[in-house]
């Protein structure tokens, strides 16, 4: 395990066990306390609504929530009739998830100890704190554990997020979340399709003022046709 992880995960770990437990609480209940965090919630939304329609048919699936906070896409995902696995670093919200979703299965673990097989993951704003090879090396490990589909989200490198993070040095507010690692996005989908047996077949980007991120689907490559994948390359 690389050390950038390690200490990526020491320092997600440390913010959801404790001053982000109550904010992300609040963001799973809908609730927002200013503008900034309004947009959130409403990206966060959109992106749930965006990933199940995508998914289809989730009634009697296997799937894994992989980095699943407080349960709230568990949730979603166990009313869709998925049958639902999620797993978190953050022993205080996996705690919060079973009170919130008791027909899920929940536990403490990290990423890379997931080793039975779903039919789907979901990864959904669970990977955006870890820079690029990090990144694809999870992507790496869980793609080994997934039949059909994974989803995920990533922050791509844009003007906005680069202006943002500019400001965020010049103007520091004592926020003590992990780094958002803002990532390129066509070189990320060429070492996907490099790197795994994988491709992405579908990508959408969701905009909400300061909430910014990109959704890909990821499929087996027998699973790809060759318009779908030149049209992602493409992005």
């Amino acid at each position: 395990m690389p050390s950038s992880y390690a200490t990526a995960q020491d320092r997600i770990r440390d913010y959801f066990d404790t001053v982000g437990f109550e904010k992300w609480q609040r963001f799973a209940r809908g609730e927002a306390q200013n503008r900034i965090q309004a947009s959130i919630v409403a990206g966060r939304e959109q992106a749930m609504a965006t990933l199940l329609a995508w998914g289809g048919n989730w009634r009697g699936r296997t799937v894994l929530d992989a980095g699943c906070g407080t349960g709230a896409f568990a949730r979603r995902l166990v009313a869709a009739g998925a049958i639902v696995t999620g797993v978190d670093i953050s022993a205080r919200e996996i705690e919060a998830a079973r009170e919130h979703v008791p027909e899920a299965v929940f536990r403490q673990a990290d990423f890379y100890a997931v080793a039975e097989t779903f039919d789907v993951i979901v990864c959904l704003d669970s990977l955006i704190y870890y820079a690029e090879d990090d990144l694809v090396q999870l992507l790496q490990h869980l793609v080994r554990h997934t039949r059909a589909a994974l989803y995920f989200t990533f922050t791509p490198r844009t003007l906005f997020f680069e202006v943002m993070h500019a400001v965020g040095k010049l103007f520091p507010k004592g926020n003590t979340s992990p780094a958002i690692a803002r990532i390129k996005a066509k070189r990320l989908y060429a070492r996907i399709a490099k790197e795994t047996d994988w491709r992405p077949v579908r990508t959408t980007h969701i905009s909400s003022s300061f909430y910014q991120t990109t959704l890909v689907e990821l499929r087996p490559d027998g699973d790809v046709s060759a318009q779908a994948a030149s049209a992602v390359a493409r992005r």
